[in-house]
This record gives C-alpha cells, sequence and structure tokens, in this order.
C-alpha cells in the first residue's frame, strides 16, 4: 500500500484546530463587536466543538463504508463553504448556526485523517508516525495563533473566517490531486442501527475507554485553554496580536514532546508513555497554581504553556493511536467515537469553565484543569495494570 505524505495528512488532521486557533485571539474582539456576554462568547467554540465531536460519530463509520478520500473532501467543502459564510454574519445567532455547520465539516477531517494512518502502519509504527504527524501540526497552531491575532486586531474578525475558508479551499485542491485511497476492504453496509452496535462493542472494550478518556482529558485541557488564555493575557496587558505570540509557546512545547515521543514511545511503550505524560502535566498545573500567587508577566505564563504542551506531546499522540488500534476491523469507528469524546469533553469542559466564572477568575480554570489531569493519570495507569492482567 502506497503510504500516505505525512505532511499533507499533518494538514488534513489539523483542519479543526485551525478552526479554533485562528478564532482563539478574535475572541474578545467578537465579543465587543456584537455585544453579546461572556458565556454567548463561549458558544463560539463551543458549540463548534460539539459538532466536531457529533460529526465525527457519522463520518468514521461512513469513511468505513465508502472510502477515506470521499469523506474527507465532502467535510472540507462544508468547512471551507460555511466558514465563508460565516464571514457575513450580521449578529451571533448566524455565526453560531454556521459554526456548527464548520464543526461538522471538521470532524471528517479529523476524524478520517487519523484513520488513514492506522489503514498503512500496525501499532507501534502507527504510533511513531502519529508523533511525526503531531510534531507537524503543531507547527500550524504557532502560525495560526500569530495569524489570527494579527487579523482580528488590524483587520477585524471576519477576515478569520475568510482565511479558514481559502485555507479549506487549498486543501481540497491538495487532497484531489495527491491523496490516496488507504481503504482496502470497504464495510459490506452501514446503518444507524450497525453503527450503534458497532459503538456498543466499543464501549465494551476497556483498552478503548482507557485511552479515550486519557486522550480526551489531556485534549480537553488544551481546549479549553483556547477558551481562558486570551482573558488573563488580556490581564496582563497583553493585546490580541501579541497573544497568538505568546500562546503558540504551548505549540513550541507540544513539537518538542513529540519529537521525543517518537523517539522514546517504540522504547519505552506507548502506555508507559501515556502515564509520564499524564503525570508531567499535573505537574504543569500545578506550577501554573505557583505562578498565579506570585503573578509573573506573561513570559513566564507562555514557559508554563510550553511545559504543558510539552506533556501533551507525549500522552496525546499515544493514547490516540491505543484508542484506534483497540478495533481491528472498525478503526474508522474507533477513531470516530475516540474523537467525539475527545473534543465533545474539551467543548463541555470549556463552557463550563467559562460559565462558572472562569473569564475572571484565573484560579476556577486552573481547578478544572487539576481535575482533568487528575483523571487521565488514573486511566493511563490502568492502561497499564489491565495490560499486565492480560499478560498474567
Amino acid at each position: 500500500m502506497t503510504k500516505p505524505n505525512i505532511k499533507l495528512l499533518a494538514v488534513i488532521v489539523a483542519v479543526p484546530v485551525i478552526g479554533m486557533t485562528i478564532i482563539a485571539p478574535a475572541i474578545t474582539i467578537i465579543k465587543n463587536d456584537l455585544n453579546i456576554s461572556f458565556a454567548d462568547t463561549q458558544l463560539i467554540l463551543t458549540l463548534y466543538f460539539t459538532f466536531l465531536a457529533l460529526g465525527q460519530i457519522l463520518s468514521g463509520p461512513f469513511s468505513d463504508k465508502y472510502g477515506r478520500k470521499p469523506i474527507l473532501l465532502l467535510g472540507a467543502s462544508i468547512y471551507s463553504i460555511s466558514a465563508f459564510f460565516a464571514s457575513l454574519s450580521s449578529n451571533i445567532e448566524i455565526l453560531l448556526i454556521l459554526r456548527c455547520f464548520q464543526g461538522f465539516g471538521a470532524a471528517a477531517c479529523l476524524s478520517v485523517g487519523r484513520t488513514i494512518l492506522s489503514d498503512c502502519y500496525d501499532i507501534k509504527e502507527a504510533a511513531k508516525e502519529m508523533s511525526k504527524m503531531t510534531a507537524i501540526m503543531a507547527i500550524i497552531p504557532i502560525s495560526c495563533f500569530i495569524l489570527g491575532g494579527f487579523l482580528a486586531e488590524f483587520l477585524g474578525w471576519r477576515t478569520n473566517l475568510i482565511a479558514l475558508g481559502l485555507i479549506s479551499l487549498i486543501l481540497i485542491i491538495a487532497m484531489s490531486l495527491f491523496l490516496k485511497e488507504t481503504l482496502v476492504e470497504k464495510a459490506k453496509s452501514i446503518s444507524f442501527k450497525s453503527m450503534f452496535v458497532v459503538y456498543i462493542g466499543l464501549l465494551k472494550t476497556h483498552s478503548f475507554n482507557f485511552f479515550t478518556i486519557t486522550t480526551a482529558m489531556q485534549t480537553s485541557m488544551f481546549f479549553a485553554m483556547n477558551g481562558f488564555m486570551p482573558y488573563e493575557f488580556e490581564r496582563k496587558g497583553v493585546s490580541m496580536s501579541e497573544f497568538g505570540i505568546w500562546f503558540s509557546f504551548t505549540s513550541l512545547g507540544y513539537i518538542f514532546g513529540n519529537i521525543l515521543n517518537s523517539k522514546l514511545s517504540p522504547k519505552v511503550g506507548l502506555e508507559r508513555m501515556c502515564l509520564l505524560g499524564t503525570i508531567c502535566s499535573f505537574c504543569t498545573v500545578l506550577i501554573f497554581f505557583w505562578n498565579n500567587l506570585f503573578q509573573n508577566g506573561p513570559f513566564v505564563l507562555s514557559l508554563i504553556c510550553m511545559l504543558f504542551g510539552c506533556s501533551n506531546g507525549f500522552a496525546v499522540a499515544n493514547s490516540m493511536t491505543g484508542a484506534i488500534n483497540s478495533s481491528k476491523f472498525n478503526k474508522g469507528a474507533a477513531s470516530g467515537l475516540m474523537g467525539a469524546f475527545q473534543v465533545g469533553s474539551g467543548g463541555l469542559a470549556g463552557f463550563l469553565i467559562i460559565y462558572l466564572g472562569g473569564a475572571q477568575n484565573f484560579n476556577i480554570c486552573l481547578y478544572a484543569l487539576f481535575i482533568m489531569s487528575g483523571i487521565s493519570i488514573i486511566s493511563s495507569y490502568l492502561i497499564i495494570k489491565m495490560k499486565k492482567i492480560r499478560l498474567i
């Protein structure tokens, strides 16, 4: 089988992150321009995450039936069209509806793009290639945070959405020309009943559950930070264009973590790397608490974000690979269900943190990160314990 171009695959899988990171720096500007509340503003990200989750539940199984490439092209087209129309939004209601469509389209890119990797490699190679891919992916948020900040501050938040539409349009052309179909044996039939049966089977698989919880909690922490960090940096006197630069340190850490993981994971094992990553993540949250006591400036806060990104690089790629490979014959469905939990929990976490006052009180945000990192440690430990029991 022809191996996929990892760089192209990285951009495909990064489409949902692009839709988040270009918009995140514009959040406070959208709030002021449309004269809406903190909670309504957070819905711009939360509803995007919600439909990103729901879309993966459908796109995974449909890619098992109709092939990876057709579903990718359909999803990217929905994403692009909705982004262009969203740039014309006159009120928050229209913007939110179109962000739902955008999340639904992005779901196919995230779910199916990851599945392509598992189509072409065994589990050990997939973990290594996933780290390479996510390291490349991490460069994209750096560029998007910086681009999004400058676009929002100097050209207005609508240009951020136009940029999303143009990026996805270029990606559609690239996929049409260079992406090959990787599904060897298509599912014979698909129905909501059959999807339900497959998903129930996955939920009865302990390895799938624990890997999914681990990646969901770790990813939720990053997604939630995109919602509340703009307010914390604003309190430190940082403009939106500057925020894009400071918060991009998180992605730099993620790149470094994934590079290390690609070297260590084949030797240490993806289960142990998951546990190491979650422990490092927990320690980073403790450092956030320490930093908040001394009220340091944006540079120190960005360095801590970079440490968090590094710990994410250890945990996320391995836990995603483990979850997808928990199923031998329904990897598309496994990727879709895992991704649904991943981004769904991230959207819910982000909304609850802002709803409970996280935009005004940074301590609320840190308590939420503390809980999520603790849950991920427990789930990653249970993965190792379960494996030892099975070997015995």
